[in-house]
């Protein structure tokens, strides 16, 4: 008997059957050819690994319906054909359609228009209008125009026409994207729709937009295709639509909408719940799910919200509270996940840290996964040759740089010897043995069971110097030596230890903390603090706290500083000039100074790197190729270290 039976269960909706209960949602990492807007041969790589690793579904994201007001940014791919450069895209999207068919997935396609967030700039065919529910001026002085019928008619057509040219190419599933602050989410949401006439209003009048485009594609796509939707159950914004208005919304759709996918949030206002990150719970969006399920929506459901767990995505399928489960970063960061949930694998799962940077990647222009190096570089790495011969590799640090690289050379036929001069592999990712990080901690456990599951070669509790490449004789040396952190520069600092004390030791945390520092680390344990019963002060030198944070962590920690303002106490400008035994003397700006109580005073002021061992290392003059990587070249995240261990690695040839 299979271990998740209902997870693999088979499901067939108008004659479209679905091998498994797994569907592979939009990530980005798109490359549109310059031309025809249709994707590249990147791309089509890009998700055809997503086929072959076992997705039922395979959705290609944000496709605008049409290049006159419904673009938002630039790169994006184009479905319908263009009639005045003869370009016919459909030839080209075949191929993308085939890629994901060809491994028994189903392909989808997003189907979307920007509405009040479309650009002209970046409309080719572009009147100069935007249009939107309502009249408004955008903060970058454009002009919104309200939409009237024959707008609404225009706008029905293009999704409509969309639709049956990504059928043309070979889609069987298609999704109409109602969430997020897109132009249908735009009239469902009181907070965007505040029309007085038919169309505004009660959720019947602002349903009216949304289910004619609804209708239009069902009609022009016929009955043999599966229409999806993608609503946010909460938008999670002032005034935003209630989840009785997306019980109703969704019961309208009956008969129309074969699947509905609940998201959360709005890209606007609240993004930072569109993709939920390691500040928040798993399975977020289940109770949505049940609530819809109770007032009798008759469409499948599915919902995002970080699932990890393939036994308690069996479960609630079993108990009928959803039908099937959508991942987009997770499948991003192990494309194989489907498989091997589905075969009871999932301890060699690589898991998603939710970072989300892969997805504000879409505004910074670094499409990437921080865990997982080759998503986008499928292309790339073709040309990487194989090994000539099997190289006596070294590997110094046991970090997770340190370990991809050793798995990375082992993976590719080479005598891998792993070094570390702690008592256990992790480095710097131990910390979260002990805290509230369980993300990085299955990263990091992740990272452990796969070198234990190869013949690497481990010597903990070792120093790497001359007289160990002396006696080890390695051809190939990687250096993945880590950082140390900064020791505070201010008198009295023997008062104070580093941040980490927090997670390795709790039971010494006063009830009066004061964090200098102000980035990342310290406001994460600030939250785990004040949720402790402990009064916490954060000072700051700069202006803000979190600089380091990207534009979804942010907002979220922001949230969490103002639900506990009671206990968490933010100083910024302010330099920190003494430490007593219970007290923190700072300096604010202009130079006055004020003393803080506290019995317990953490920091966490950056961190250099392990330098030293690198020009050891690399001043031995046998090694064949030598490369240092991660924090001993400068203190980064966690992907340096992983992107240039699996590179470093697969470089040694």
């Amino acid at each position: 008997m299979k271990k998740y039976p209902n997870l693999s269960k088979p499901c067939t909706i108008r004659g479209v059957t679905y091998r498994n209960r797994i569907f592979s949602t939009p990530t980005g990492l798109t490359y549109p050819d310059e031309y025809s807007g249709a994707p590249d041969f990147r791309t089509v790589l890009f998700y055809e690994k997503k086929a072959r690793g076992g997705a039922a579904s395979v959705n290609y994201g944000e496709t605008p319906v049409n290049n006159v007001d419904a673009v938002r940014r630039p790169n994006v791919d184009v479905i319908r054909p263009d009639f005045s450069r003869m370009i016919l895209p459909a030839k080209d999207w075949i191929k993308y359609t085939d890629a994901i068919t060809r491994h028994g997935a189903n392909p989808c396609i997003q189907l979307a228009h920007a509405g009040l967030f479309a650009e002209p700039f970046f409309n080719g065919q572009t009147t100069g209008k935007v249009i939107g529910p309502v009249d408004m001026d955008k903060e970058n002085g454009t002009h919104v125009s309200a939409m009237d019928e024959e707008d609404m008619a225009r706008i029905a057509n293009d999704f409509a026409e969309a639709a049956l040219c990504a059928v043309q190419a070979g889609f069987n599933q298609v999704m109409v994207q109602c969430c997020h602050g897109w132009l249908l989410a735009q009239f469902l949401s009181p907070a965007w729709n505040t029309r007085t006439d038919e169309y505004g209003g009660s959720i019947e009048n602002r349903a009216k937009f949304p289910l004619q485009v609804l209708k239009a594609v069902r009609e022009k796509v016929g009955p043999r295709v599966v229409i999806q939707i993608r609503i946010s159950g909460d938008e999670h914004q002032e005034n935003g639509w209630s989840l009785e208005d997306c019980a109703a919304f969704c019961k309208m759709t009956d008969g129309i909408v074969d699947i509905i996918e609940i998201s959360s949030g709005d890209y606007h206002n609240s993004e930072h719940y569109c993709w939920v990150n390691p500040l928040m719970g798993h399975f977020v969006n289940i109770p949505i799910a049940r609530e819809l399920k109770k007032v009798g929506v008759q469409a499948k459901l599915t919902a995002v919200g970080g699932h990890n767990d393939p036994a308690k995505m069996d479960q609630l399928i079993g108990e009928g509270v959803i039908d099937f489960f959508s991942i987009g970063r997770g499948i991003l960061a192990d494309p194989d996940l489907p498989k091997k949930f589905l075969t009871g694998r999932e301890e060699d799962v690589k898991p998603c840290i939710r970072c989300s940077d892969c997805m504000a990647g879409l505004y910074t222009g670094f499409y990437q996964c921080n865990i997982n190096p080759t998503a986008g570089q499928e292309a790339y790495l073709l040309n990487t040759p194989a090994p000539k011969s099997c190289k006596k590799v070294l590997v110094v640090g046991g970090g997770v740089g340190g370990m991809e690289a050793a798995i990375t050379a082992f993976d590719r036929g080479h005598d891998v010897t792993l070094v570390d001069k702690g008592e256990k592999l992790g480095g710097t990712l131990l910390f979260a043995d002990h805290g509230h990080k369980e993300d990085l901690k299955k990263l990091k456990d992740y990272y452990v069971r796969q070198v234990e599951k190869r013949d690497i070669k481990v010597m903990l509790n070792t120093a790497a110097d001359t007289a160990l490449l002396n006696e080890l004789k390695p051809t190939d040396i990687i250096v993945a030596a880590g950082s140390t952190h900064r020791v505070l520069n201010v008198p009295g600092v023997e008062n104070a230890r580093y941040a980490t004390a927090a997670y390795y030791e709790p039971e010494t945390i006063g009830e009066k903390v004061v964090l200098i520092g102000g980035g990342m680390i310290n406001c994460e344990i600030a939250v785990s603090l004040a949720d402790a019963g402990k009064d916490v002060t954060v000072i700051e030198l700069l202006d803000g706290t979190a600089r380091d944070a990207n534009m979804f962590i942010k907002p979220t920690l922001d949230e969490l500083f103002a639900e506990r303002a009671n206990s968490i106490h933010v100083i910024t400008e302010a330099a920190t000039k003494s430490i007593s035994e219970n007290s923190v003397t700072y300096a604010d700006k202009e130079g006055n100074e004020f003393e803080i109580p506290a019995d317990t005073v953490l920091y966490a002021v950056g961190s250099i790197p392990n330098s030293a061992v690198v020009e050891e290392m690399q001043d031995w003059p046998e090694w064949e190729s030598f490369r240092a990587i991660g924090d001993c070249t400068g203190a980064s995240i966690v992907k340096k270290a992983i992107h240039q261990g699996y590179y470093a690695a697969m470089d040694i040839l």
